[in-house]
């Protein structure tokens, strides 16, 4: 009971300390635009961002902010409201995040970070304002296992219902994906694209597994790979062998991220590199995106 009350006390006070918003207003966020000039309360410093409000089961508890189109928050609503421990140091370089006595960390040059034996895929970066880490708002919710709802356009919804610290471990990988999948689509990723970004390096690993999940594919990530389908071969480096190469680490990052279920090209069940001809691609495929040298492709209409 105390709990509940302490809540309802701090919905209202954060309510009543909006630009011109009373209470009735916040219950029901009528008329407040996604990117209203809303004050922040006292623990977060105005970033300088278009801010929106944030509710945590229904209750207006935090506000987050807009940075190039991204959505920011900062953990320490969410993590007080958790009765969670926290900290953090760094900058905008390097950062070290502590969740309940787990460390997460991430460099600038690089577009993931790691922490709890996983890999997240990140590209957006964090932020610093004033002294306080914002943290795109999917990568808190996945540190968290929070369900966030973003749909309702004037407003985010987080539910805590199945919050808790993210699984893994020193052998996650190991221990929840089977190892030949692992392997098999690390030596792939490396042999195709691995002079590619990050991004384009997950695309390649997307397209073997969107193939695993179609109809029209073998069911294995292996099976995938040495698919001879009108015996043609389906990857390159089938042909020429180094599909046996030693991947770096790079390329088990982006496994390991395919595994966990990042995705950068949709559906796509096709890539090329143009240099060396994409007329049947073109003809025959809708282009879904371009990642460095590669273009990936869907089936059309599909």
């Amino acid at each position: 009971m105390k709990r509940r009350y302490k809540l309802a006390a701090l919905a209202l006070a954060l309510c009543l300390g909006l630009s011109g918003c009373t209470s009735g207003q916040a219950a029901d966020d009528a008329g407040v635009p996604f990117t209203s000039e809303l004050s922040l309360p006292a623990r977060h410093p105005d970033p300088g961002y278009e801010q929106f409000p944030v509710y945590f089961d229904g209750l207006l508890m935090d506000q987050g902010c807009i940075r190039d189109g991204e959505l920011y928050l900062n953990p320490a609503a969410i993590c007080g409201y958790l009765d969670m421990d926290w900290s953090w140091q760094g900058d905008e370089d390097n950062f070290s995040l502590i969740l309940d006595g787990t460390e997460f960390t991430g460099s600038s040059s690089q577009e993931y970070l790691s922490g709890n034996g996983r890999y997240f895929y990140a590209p957006q970066g964090w932020f610093t304002a004033g002294g306080q880490l914002y943290l795109p708002y999917d990568l808190l919710g996945r540190f968290l296992c929070l369900d966030i709802e973003t749909g309702r356009e004037q407003r985010m919804d987080i539910s805590t219902l199945n919050a808790r610290l993210i699984p893994g471990g020193e052998d996650y990988y190991e221990l929840n994906y089977p190892s030949e999948d692992l392997f098999w689509l690390s030596q792939i990723i490396h042999a195709e694209s691995w002079q590619q970004p990050l991004a384009g390096q997950i695309g390649v690993g997307n397209v073997v597994m969107n193939r695993v999940e179609s109809p029209d594919f073998p069911a294995t990530i292996f099976d995938v790979i040495f698919d001879m389908d009108h015996d043609i071969i389906q990857f390159e480096p089938i042909s020429n062998g180094s599909v046996y190469s030693q991947p770096d680490e790079m390329a088990r990052i982006a496994a390991c991220l395919c595994l966990d279920g990042y995705n950068t090209v949709g559906d796509s069940l096709y890539f090329v590199n143009p240099d060396y001809g994409s007329s049947w691609f073109d003809s025959s495929l809708d282009l879904t995106v371009t990642i460095g040298d590669h273009n990936f492709y869907s089936v059309r209409g599909a």
